[in-house]
């Protein structure tokens, strides 16, 4: 009982520091000044009204939609394949080339994204925000490789000869058997993409233009000169964007499922 308590406890204290400078912009946000400060001078939605109205953000925002939802499919394509093939390479083949496959995570973001633009410049692939979705999903690439992989172990092993006994033939056994017992790996995989993705600064920030930035990239370009309550109606919307989806991980991907294994 005393280490519940404690964990909750350090569980509480470990959020704050996390949780209260995004309350702060959220409630700064409604200030009826000019500039961001906190406490808000007076109380407006002014700020949203403006947000709503600025093509700008609805730009970046369909930009940074773009990039996720095409990261995802990136990864379901080639990750679930990968996995699907690494078992059967025996186990010291499925480390080696389990390690090789996440090389995305091996270097510092920002380093991967200067290579990505020293490369893309070479063949002249400029300002295309494909080509940013392919960066950020190799970066993005191992956690849905490790989900799928986790979701494989989780496999009982005498379903597939057991339906083979039952007339099913190999594509049987995988549409039916098997991959119904993948999906929720397959599901917690893009979406935890889709969340990294829609959160990517570095690799957006390097490779992106003021024609085709992301969100988080408009937001930061706010930065640099004075800072308007509307930048933070801005982030109020993002975090409610990046929340619903982290919600959507939680309840539909049960990703503690493949975090904490015993």
């Amino acid at each position: 009982m005393k280490r519940v308590r404690l964990a909750g406890v350090v569980t509480v204290c470990a959020l704050i520091p996390l949780l209260v400078p995004t309350i702060l912009v959220l409630v700064a946000s409604f200030s009826a000044g000019e500039v961001l400060t906190f406490p808000p001078r007076g109380f407006t939605t002014h700020w949203y009204g403006e947000m709503i109205a600025n093509g700008a953000v609805w730009t970046a925002l369909g930009n940074s939609l773009y990039v996720a939802v095409l990261s995802v499919v990136i990864n379901v394509c080639c990750g679930v394949p990968a996995a699907l093939a690494l078992p059967r390479v025996g186990a010291y083949g499925r480390a080696l080339f389990t390690v090789v496959l996440s090389l995305g995570l091996s270097s510092p973001t920002i380093v991967s994204a200067f290579a990505y633009f020293d490369v893309y410049g070479r063949i002249g692939i400029t300002n295309n925000l494909t080509a940013v979705a392919l960066a950020v999903a190799v970066t993005s690439f191992p956690f849905m490789l490790w989900t799928v992989l986790a979701a494989i172990e989780d496999l009982d092993p005498n379903l597939l000869p057991a339906a083979a006994t039952m007339g099913a033939d190999p594509v049987e056994q995988f549409l039916f058997i098997r991959l119904p017992l993948l999906a929720p790996g397959i599901i917690t995989g893009a979406l935890v993409v889709f969340v990294l993705s829609i959160t990517d600064f570095v690799v957006s920030q390097v490779l992106t233009t003021v024609d085709d930035q992301t969100l988080p990239v408009y937001l930061y370009s706010g930065l640099r000169g004075a800072i308007s309550p509307s930048l933070g109606a801005v982030s109020a919307l993002f975090i409610v964007v990046v929340a619903v989806a982290f919600a959507v991980v939680l309840r539909l991907g049960k990703v503690e499922r493949f975090l904490f294994r015993a």
